[in-house]
């Protein structure tokens, strides 16, 4: 198979029919809405396509600004031809996915709106090496409260990797301005993280324990 085919086929699973479109856009959606609550990206989708990926593929229009962080070029490119999107810096972007959750841009580096235009801050989703699921205040690696928060919804990331998680203390921002985040586990798992939530570390921060 030439360097073409794998171009053309790994291009071709990157368009995204209705149905999955819109069952992508609806749990990203309810992620939102439900902070902190595990929701799962569809596993037909995750099994071809690296999954912070997915998001792009169901949210990009026709030149929608959007950026890829540590990854290459050619990567970007699939995602421009499968959606129409325009490949941008990432201090442009309205949607930028984050292959290496230690970057160090992650998350003042990126559009964070204004108070007149909060509009105007970027949605990013970042690829975490584990997997989400509920968990207690005994075993979570962080804690997440606020709007749409009944309580505090307590999170494990089973797998992750010490420092994956250091960027969420560094959301220092001013609502209305601020970055929303969807976290993405390698098996599709889905974390909602509005720039309105509040997060704590939590006893396995950096254990990355099941």
């Amino acid at each position: 198979m030439s360097h073409l085919d794998v171009h053309a086929d790994e291009l071709s699973v990157r368009f995204l029919g209705v149905h999955d479109s819109q069952s992508v856009f609806r749990t990203l959606l309810d992620s939102f809405s439900q902070p902190g609550t595990v929701f799962h990206l569809p596993a037909t989708l995750v099994r071809q396509i690296p999954p912070v990926e997915i998001p792009l593929l169901a949210l990009l229009g026709y030149n929608t600004p959007f950026s890829m962080v540590d990854s290459n070029t050619n990567r970007e490119q699939l995602i421009a031809r499968a959606t129409s999107g325009q490949v941008v810096s990432p201090s442009e972007a309205a949607y930028i996915a984050v292959c290496n959750p230690q970057n160090p841009l992650l998350p003042l580096g990126f559009p964070i709106g204004t108070a007149m235009r909060p509009d105007f801050a970027a949605q990013v989703a970042v690829q975490i090496s584990g997997v989400f699921s509920a968990g207690s205040p005994q075993t979570s690696t962080f804690n997440l409260s606020g709007p749409g928060v009944e309580s505090i919804n307590h999170v494990v990331c089973s797998g992750s990797q010490p420092g994956e998680f250091d960027f969420l203390t560094r959301r220092q921002w001013s609502v209305p301005c601020g970055v929303d985040m969807w976290l993405v586990g390698v098996d599709g798992s889905v974390i909602g993280v509005p720039r309105t939530s509040s997060i704590e570390i939590g006893s396995a921060w950096n254990e990355g324990v099941a």
